[in-house]
């Protein structure tokens, strides 16, 4: 598979997993991989200045969501280490999960995870030097390049995921520590 052999031949265990887990997303695009490297280097600290503001981002996508795939996980890792992930709304609800325990260990993951700005630029620049060489999917130099254009200049804020994967996948996650995953009271089928 060509994204694990390009992962093979960076150092990076973070980028070496992110590639291995891009490999099932065929509508995976430049602004996905990113999200993806700057949650598994940063964690969701961006998303909680406040409770109330995720607080009604969780109740307004909770009215919203359909019933999961069979295709969707409850938690999907981020990281080698496993400490950080997302835990996937629809399955979350369909186990059994509320809406108020979901925002305390996010609020909690946010809050008591300590991101590495330094990582992630590493990490992404890895990426860039990697599509340099080798286009992997949707995933191109042209793209990287246009979009670290757009991002630099502000520092390498959080973004929005792709028009193409929100239609194919219609993600509906937050980004929580191993920590507060497990610390949640639900049943684990998969």
């Amino acid at each position: 598979m060509i994204l694990f052999a390009a992962a093979l031949l960076f150092p990076s265990s973070t980028l070496e997993f992110a590639l291995s887990n891009w490999a099932a997303t065929p509508q995976l695009g430049i602004e996905d991989a990113y999200k993806w490297l700057f949650h598994a280097c940063q964690g969701a600290e961006h998303a909680v200045p406040d409770v109330d503001g995720p607080r009604q981002w969780l109740t307004d996508e909770w009215k919203t969501l359909s019933p999961p795939t069979d295709r969707e996980r409850l938690w999907v890792p981020l990281r080698p280490d496993g400490a950080l992930g997302r835990i996937n709304l629809r399955v979350y609800r369909a186990r059994g999960g509320t809406e108020e325990q979901l925002l305390n260990a996010f609020v909690a993951s946010a809050r008591g995870y300590r991101a590495d700005r330094a990582e992630f630029r590493a990490v992404w620049h890895q990426l860039g030097d990697c599509l340099h060489q080798h286009p992997l999917g949707r995933l191109t130099h042209a793209a990287w390049n246009r979009l670290d254009h757009e991002v630099a200049p502000r520092g390498y804020p959080a973004i929005d995921h792709s028009i193409g994967y929100e239609r194919a996948y219609r993600p509906a996650y937050r980004v929580l520590t191993r920590r507060e995953f497990e610390a949640l009271a639900i049943p684990r089928r998969g």
